[in-house]
């Protein structure tokens, strides 16, 4: 299904009063077209004197830019909820989905037989059915034993990334690419140094459409390629 705002409050609406006991103020409601999230609380965040963070101005913000069958769109709905539940009772957890957000899943999980999870794994049905054709900046990474590894840079993070991951341990090769191949939608865009496994199997057909990336420059602040060339 593809939510809607009041499909969306509806169901706000509904579990706030089965599993927040209808405390959860009412919040804006928004969709977004993002592919990178199926839902996301967003807020500003400020410091105070003691070291702890003052949460405030939430919004409560899914995705309807995929068609998800509905008991995911609930489960996404919950999710976010109890990132609501956390910030705006200025409770201070010790991660995104750390100790204080674990346990209350397990709670709604438990209680009202729910299948809550800290991250939304597509299924190869929903990987599969996503052809939109984006380019991508991919680096495929060899580990000692010839294991493979993928990661899909976010343009910002490009140059950051290049540099990094020959540095982390048990990778001994790095060879950078472009691809706007579908098949490369399923991976996350990396910020950080992340590195997904892929087989040879897999990697083999998609290798003769991959276009090798050359680095000819520095960092870049306008985040345009000028600095990289395709070779022949």
């Amino acid at each position: 299904m593809i939510p809607t705002v009041e499909y969306i409050r509806q169901k706000f609406d509904e579990y706030n009063e089965l599993m927040f006991e209808g405390k959860l103020q009412p919040l804006p409601f928004k969709l977004s077209s993002a592919r990178s999230f199926l839902g996301q609380v967003r807020c500003c965040r400020q410091k105070k004197a003691d070291g702890t963070w003052l949460y405030s101005d939430f919004q409560f913000i899914i995705s309807n830019k995929s068609d998800y069958a509905e008991n995911v769109v609930e489960d996404t709905i919950i999710h976010e909820m109890i990132h609501y539940w956390i910030f705006s009772n200025q409770m201070q957890d010790n991660a995104p989905h750390g100790k204080l957000f674990v346990a209350k899943m397990q709670e709604i999980n438990r209680r009202f037989n729910r299948n809550l999870t800290v991250l939304h794994k597509k299924t190869k049905e929903e990987m599969d059915e996503d052809k939109e054709v984006r380019q991508h900046l991919i680096c495929i990474s060899r580990f000692r034993g010839n294991q493979l590894g993928i990661t899909i840079a976010n343009n910002s993070k490009l140059f950051m990334l290049w540099d990094a991951l020959p540095k982390v341990p048990k990778i001994v090769e790095c060879n950078w690419y472009v691809s706007t191949d579908p098949f490369f939608n399923r991976f996350p865009r990396a910020s950080s140094l992340k590195v997904y496994p892929i087989s040879r199997s897999e990697l083999e057909p998609l290798m003769k459409n991959l276009k090798k990336l050359v680095r000819i420059g520095g960092y870049n602040k306008s985040r345009r390629l000028r600095t990289f060339r395709l070779s022949n």
